[in-house]
């Protein structure tokens, strides 16, 4: 169970596109899809903005909860974010392009791709 949460929580998508990524391009219900032990785990990932910032949480289709932080858009038009479950750090890059995104999510251990669309 803390494996899974760690990779699905480090999604780490790496977002490019040929127009500048904004916040309200991220901002929405997004849909996962990541390979972990060869089972494709899945979830929704919700992006909203905050007192200015943007903030987030991933729920997984086995009903795990976890808040997204350090949510930003970097430069390259990544979408970054990271996801502390039981004092771990799981950091995602993704790229999204058009309503779609890849990337990968990671922690010390490694790294793993992750896909998915945005669903609203």
């Amino acid at each position: 169970m803390k494996k899974l949460l760690i990779v699905l929580f480090v999604l780490g998508i790496s977002l490019q596109s040929f127009a500048e990524l904004s916040e309200k391009d991220v901002i929405g219900s997004w849909k996962y899809e990541v390979e972990i032990n060869y089972e494709i785990m899945t979830g929704t990932m919700k992006f909203e903005k905050k007192e200015g910032k943007l903030t987030g949480e991933v729920t997984t289709d086995m009903g795990d909860y976890l808040p997204l932080t350090n949510v930003k858009i970097k430069e390259n038009n990544i979408l970054y974010f990271e996801i502390t479950p039981e004092y771990d750090v799981i950091k995602a890059n993704l790229t999204i392009e058009d309503k779609k995104f890849t990337g990968t999510i990671g922690n010390y251990e490694g790294e793993i791709p992750i896909t998915g669309e945005k669903s609203e």
